[in-house]
């Protein structure tokens, strides 16, 4: 990193304390930062800390990292700046096999852990004919479209599924719709947090990889990557965080999609030395900042995190992508 830009990546990651303080003592029960510094809360406040606060923050850092991850990841192997943790479908095929148990079953009460499942399988189904058509076609617009296709289906089946369901099962679906962060309690949360840590803990090997991207895959060659191994592990590392992610917390919008171009426009490069770890650090800001305002104090209940990740997101991505500024001036 150049030493001109490491203030700005320090003022960024700065911001990660006071919000993650934010997170814990704000909320409809108001935490004192003073208990918290001196360790004097009350039962309930230490409940209310240990059993809720502190998994709900810890989701959101590792949740915002890893779909920011996933969407650096889409952006650069699809060379699209419209790619997200979505492009392959992997969120639609997450959100038919949820709408699957909770909309066929007739029932709302479906137990957390079967949502989870049903997530998990549905995004990993996807995922297999993903891989698949990674290794068959070389082209990689086609894995794209594909991929796409595969979203379309999906969606096309939660909106035959919703069409014959009844109206509480409906209901429960369009709440697991709107996203959260709070669904990952203290004793689920190894399940949570180990397969997105282990795939961020190993995407800088991919970084040299990556970068010779930039200018395409003929390029990529040249410098001796095998493409499509590289296809292959980029799609099954976004796979298994997007799928994780999706089935604890929702399809939580947007963040994936900005993040990376944030750091790029702060940074001016598409050197993935610089941005894939500002990207992770970016994704963790935005989603920790979104979880904050969605349940601000004085609000009678919390705001649909989709709702907050879309007007903060939505925003800053056309105008990065209008102004030209998410590309950038060297690498």
């Amino acid at each position: 990193m150049r030493e001109s830009d490491k203030w700005k990546f320090w003022t960024v990651a700065g911001l990660l304390p006071p919000l993650v303080l934010l997170s814990v003592v704000l909320g409809s029960v108001s935490i004192p930062i003073d208990s918290m510094w001196s360790g004097a809360l009350t039962d309930t406040e230490r409940l209310i800390v240990l059993d809720s606060r502190l998994p709900r923050t810890l989701t959101a850092l590792l949740g915002g990292g890893a779909l920011a991850l996933s969407g650096l990841f889409m952006q650069t192997l699809f060379r699209n700046p419209l790619a997200g943790p979505s492009v392959l479908g992997l969120t639609s095929g997450a959100s038919l096999a949820v709408a699957a148990v909770t909309l066929a079953g007739g029932t709302a009460a479906v137990a957390q852990w079967s949502v989870v499942t049903a997530a998990v399988v549905g995004a990993g189904v996807v995922l297999v004919f993903i891989l698949f058509a990674a290794q068959r076609f070389s082209d990689v617009t086609a894995v794209l479209i594909v991929g796409l296709m595969l979203g379309f289906f999906a969606s096309a089946l939660v909106s035959l599924l919703q069409s014959f369901s009844d109206r509480v099962s409906l209901q429960a679906y369009v709440f697991w719709g709107f996203g959260t962060f709070g669904n990952v309690t203290r004793a689920s949360m190894p399940v949570y947090a180990v397969p997105l840590l282990v795939v961020m803990a190993i995407s800088p090997v991919w970084i040299k990889a990556l970068n010779s991207l930039l200018p395409g895959e003929a390029h990529a060659k040249t410098m001796g990557v095998n493409i499509r191994r590289l296809r292959f592990a980029l799609m099954g590392a976004t796979g298994v965080m997007v799928g994780v992610v999706t089935a604890f917390c929702g399809p939580v919008a947007f963040i994936g999609l900005a993040a990376p171009h944030l750091a790029r426009f702060i940074f001016r490069t598409v050197n993935h030395r610089v941005i894939l770890p500002f990207s992770m650090i970016m994704g963790a800001v935005m989603a920790l900042g979104c979880d904050i305002i969605a349940r601000l104090p004085g609000l009678d209940a919390a705001l649909p995190l989709n709702t907050v990740t879309a007007f903060m997101g939505a925003p800053v991505v056309i105008y990065l992508i209008l102004s030209g500024r998410a590309r950038t001036i060297s690498v």
